[in-house]
């Protein structure tokens, strides 16, 4: 019998455990639970090691919609392999299942390449105009994800933040300081100054 970790969530350990193990010792539909739903932090920290390791986990999870999977993959295909389509799909997929930090992405990179009514509804999906701390919180830990990815900024991305541009009045600089004016503005901002840092 394999043994997994039977508490609230399940591991990327435990989706190798579970390609790996003796037919019979798990039905197919516990199988597809723990792709779907196995926690990929470890995978998170780190996306230089999903291009060498884990493929065959990360390919079982997307295969079964795990949007944790969708998130890590549309980050390797968009910034590490350079695969914007591709890249832009994951993120989607992720978005579309709820996933708070592919759901922003998404919407950053949305209002990035001017599609500024979509990216807008995926931003707002966070409740910022009610309280801006948890659209800083999901910032903060999808900063933190994309750490050691290398972003390659586009020409476009400039063009598109000045057409939301708001008035002098908003005080551009203080990126904390935000109101319904200048939030989304604010937020490209805060990306773009990761990419300039990088």
């Amino acid at each position: 019998m394999i043994k997994l970790c039977r508490g609230s969530e399940y591991s990327i350990d435990d989706v190798r455990k579970c390609l790996h193990a003796s037919p019979g010792s798990l039905s197919s539909k516990e199988s597809r639970y723990i792709y779907k739903h196995a926690r990929l932090r470890k995978l998170i920290k780190s996306h230089i090691r999903t291009l060498r390791r884990y493929k065959e986990e990360m390919y079982v999870c997307l295969k079964n919609g795990n949007k944790e999977a969708h998130y890590i993959e549309g980050i390797k295909q968009f910034f590490a392999l350079h695969d914007r389509r591709k890249g832009m799909r994951h993120l989607k997929l992720s978005a579309k299942d709820h996933y708070a930090k592919g759901n922003y992405l998404y919407g950053i990179h949305k209002l990035l390449v001017g599609d500024h009514a979509e990216g807008m509804n995926h931003l707002d999906i966070h409740t910022w105009r009610n309280n801006t701390y948890n659209a800083d919180k999901i910032w903060r830990q999808v900063k933190q994800t994309l750490c050691d990815v290398p972003i390659i900024e586009k020409r476009s991305y400039g063009i598109n933040m000045m057409l939301i541009m708001p008035p002098r009045s908003c005080n551009l600089t203080e990126l904390d300081k935000r109101c319904t004016t200048c939030f989304y503005y604010k937020q490209m901002e805060k990306f773009m100054q990761l990419i300039y840092s990088g």
